[in-house]
């Protein structure tokens, strides 16, 4: 599932509240700070069931079947001023934690990142000060609302903040005059717009939790998978269990162990350029061929449009096959065929078997 969210424009790189000033009747014009201002707070970090969280905010996402999709969404997090429209955040694998019944949950979450002590960072803002007239007064009104900042979560692997947001082009995206700005709107989007968002960062800023993201993108499932574990709990266990049945993120590193963190064909060692490439498609496959590293090839991109695409295959000694509707163009600029750099192992001959035979463009 994959969410355009709007949040409150922050000055400081969302690391606490920055005093920018919201009209009308929201949260952030009442009271002069908004919940998703900690967004980027190292505060908000964790560590649980033997892996790094990050709990984030976001305003309520009325109907949206976010309990369907718990631990598989994808957050993209854009904020509108001066007349511009950016993204300034992206969370991946996240859990949506804003349902009434979750209320224990994030209860759970704030006492555990000691949110309560977050007052004094709005405190600070002229704002707040004029609203609330006393530091008590202002402590009393933060702790009644705490444990609604963290209603989400998502593996810190899989969440990305960017330095400098990236203006977007919301005509060129979805179609639209304008992507939300209601901080209680959201607009779902297909995987196709997420991952040309994800493109709109700029190549040197694609760092490895970008590529990340972008191999999960485009590896998840097209269907809901079953959140894991029993209701009792904790949401990170939950999460963490259906993960490790999707099994992105470790499917990358096994593939970047295998192939020396280079391209299985180039050689190419950009990190922000590789990616995580199944040889029997994620749709095809079982949940043990899904994440099974034989299974995959690291690909450099343009490698992995190709492959993904059944334009080149290989054969069982690695040796590249080259589509007859592969342009001779391409095949000069890309200096092909190009073998494995390595022989496959006898698993991989065996996806490599099944692509040539159901993907290969013959």
């Amino acid at each position: 599932m994959y969410l355009l969210k709007p949040v409150l424009w922050n000055t400081e790189n969302y690391v606490r509240p920055s005093g920018v000033r919201a009209s009308g009747q929201s949260f952030p014009g009442l009271n002069g700070y908004g919940h998703e201002e900690w967004n980027n707070s190292p505060k908000l970090r964790f560590v649980e069931s033997k892996q790094r969280w990050c709990a984030f905010h976001t305003e309520g996402v009325k109907k949206a079947p976010v309990e369907e999709h718990a631990g598989q969404i994808f957050v993209f997090m854009t904020a509108t001023h001066d007349r511009v429209q950016q993204l300034v955040g992206v969370a991946g694998n996240a859990m949506c934690l804003s349902a009434e019944d979750q209320l224990p949950e994030r209860r759970r979450l704030a006492k555990l990142l000691k949110i309560d002590s977050f007052w004094s960072d709005a405190w600070r803002l002229p704002a707040v000060q004029r609203r609330f007239q006393n530091a008590g007064t202002f402590q009393q009104h933060f702790s009644a609302d705490a444990a609604w900042i963290p209603n989400w979560i998502c593996p810190e692997e899989f969440f990305l903040w960017l330095e400098k947001p990236v203006t977007l082009d919301s005509q060129r995206l979805t179609d639209k005059k304008a992507l939300p700005m209601m901080f209680a709107g959201y607009q779902p989007i297909s995987r196709e717009t997420a991952a040309l968002i994800l493109n709109q960062v700029p190549t040197p800023k694609r760092t490895d939790t970008w590529a990340r993201l972008l191999d999960a993108l485009l590896s998840a499932p097209d269907s809901p998978m079953p959140l894991q574990g029993e209701q009792s709990d904790p949401a990170t266990t939950r999460a963490a269990l259906t993960q490790q049945r999707i099994g992105q993120g470790t499917f990358r590193e096994a593939l970047k162990q295998r192939w020396e963190s280079a391209c299985a064909v180039t050689g190419l060692t950009c990190s922000e350029l590789l990616r995580a490439s199944h040889v029997r498609p994620w749709k095809n496959s079982n949940s043990r061929q899904r994440r099974d590293p034989e299974n995959g090839l690291l690909l450099a991109a343009h490698m992995d449009a190709l492959f993904d695409r059944g334009l080149v295959s290989f054969d069982s000694a690695g040796k590249m096959l080259l589509s007859p509707k592969l342009g001779s163009d391409v095949r000069q600029d890309f200096s092909l065929p190009r073998a494995l750099r390595y022989p496959p192992s006898k698993q991989l001959e065996e996806y490599l078997e099944y692509h040539r035979e159901f993907l290969f463009q013959k």
